[in-house]
């Protein structure tokens, strides 16, 4: 059932973004030649680390986390690396990924996931087995919708660990909805994710992230942003609420 669910999705997408191409191609070819790289450096301060409904706990650690990233832009591809590490010394991952923007609403992702912890120096970085890998290997698609405010995502565990009750392959999916509107430097976010069954997210399928984010931007020195936000979150199943804060510092290298 899960591999029919996300084969469908894949030819539904894979029809509506061939649509959604044939139409911006021309304006993308004359708009993208000679484009320079882009290259960006920020680094992340939060009090806990949060991500997809998963906060503290076993994973994450109860303690602050730095989270640094470096990306590059070229046309219509973003690639680079992130990392992050708890004060507690139980979160630790590395997260090297590639976007590729389809059209200017729809882009297509993977995201390598290798986090294993406490235990980060003496792991198998090279070890992508099914039950005993630290690796988490992400495929997801995002559409933003043109004339409002409006984000769709859906994710799901292609490779590494994430075996179900037999043994096989659970495909853990995580799918959300999210929306936001700026008024001067003030930013407000919400998102509602949902998983349509049992693995990696939640015990079982249902709403496990109800979150909003408020956000002011500020700038300092030459003109470097600085953004500081807060975060309420809420994860019905596992019946956990956190309250995040934290700040960033972006820098344009090149």
């Amino acid at each position: 059932m899960k591999k029919l669910l996300l084969l469908i999705l894949a030819v539904f997408v894979s029809g509506f973004c061939f649509a959604q191409q044939t139409e911006s191609d021309t304006i993308r070819t004359t708009e993208t030649v000679g484009n320079p790289m882009k290259i960006s450096l920020s680094a992340t301060y939060v009090t806990q680390h949060y991500w997809r409904g998963i906060g503290r706990g076993k994973l994450f650690g109860d303690a602050p986390s730095f989270e640094p990233q470096l990306t590059f832009v070229k046309n219509r591809w973003t690639f680079g690396v992130s990392a992050g590490a708890s004060f507690d010394n139980i979160y630790k991952t590395v997260l090297p990924f590639v976007i590729y923007s389809v059209t200017p609403e729809f882009s297509v992702a993977v995201q390598d996931i290798y986090s294993p912890g406490t235990n980060f120096w003496n792991s198998k970085p090279f070890d992508y087995n099914i039950a005993t890998s630290k690796h988490f290997v992400d495929y997801y698609m995002i559409y933003r919708f043109k004339k409002f405010p409006l984000q769709l995502k859906w994710t799901s565990i292609v490779l590494g660990k994430d075996a179900n009750a037999d043994g096989k392959r659970n495909f853990s999916t995580y799918a959300e909805v999210s929306s936001g509107f700026k008024i001067n430097r003030w930013q407000v976010d919400g998102y509602v994710g949902a998983t349509p069954w049992k693995g990696l997210y939640a015990q079982k399928a249902g709403i496990n992230n109800l979150e909003a984010k408020i956000q002011y931007n500020f700038v300092i020195h030459k003109n470097v942003p600085f953004p500081v936000f807060v975060k309420l979150a809420h994860n019905p199943i596992s019946n956990m609420s956190h309250i995040v804060g934290g700040c960033t510092v972006n820098l344009t290298l090149k």
